[in-house]
């Protein structure tokens, strides 16, 4: 079946796309792979530390994607990992000094730049949500059964 320039199926698509290019863009501007934003963003927004295993499940990254960004970030001395009790093959990811300055810098703007976005849809908030969510959950079980 070959899509219009005028389906709704296209146009959410470039719509998704156009999305991503926002953050692309802005990550770029900031010096940091779209990866690196994201574990940024992660490690801003949760109050307690993540482990990398988290980070993949939660943020649907290929570990290998999350440890490379890891390993740069932790060269820029931007977190630390520390190993979890019992477990040193598991760490936390715990942002340094450095690394809450920056988030200061870049996430945080980030997140209230969001949030200002997403209250200007007032009561579609929810409608939004859950049909985004409904869509994910169909075309998940729609390419399970190709």
């Amino acid at each position: 079946m070959k899509q219009t320039e005028n389906d709704p199926l296209s146009e959410f698509n470039q719509i998704y796309k156009q999305m991503n290019e926002i953050y692309h863009i802005y990550a770029k501007e900031h010096g940091v792979s779209d990866t690196e934003l994201w574990l940024l963003y992660s490690l801003c927004a949760k109050d307690s530390a993540y482990t990398q295993r988290e980070i993949c499940s939660v943020w649907h990254y290929p570990p290998q994607t999350i440890h490379s960004a890891l390993k740069k970030l932790q060269k820029n001395k931007l977190i630390e990992l520390i190993p979890v009790p019992d477990n040193n093959k598991n760490k936390r990811i715990i942002l340094t000094k450095n690394g809450k300055s920056i988030t200061k810098k870049i996430i945080l703007p980030l997140i209230t730049a969001e949030q200002n976005a997403f209250r200007r849809l007032n009561e579609e908030q929810d409608r939004l949500l859950s049909l985004t969510k409904e869509y994910v959950d169909s075309l998940r079980k729609e390419i399970k059964e190709i």
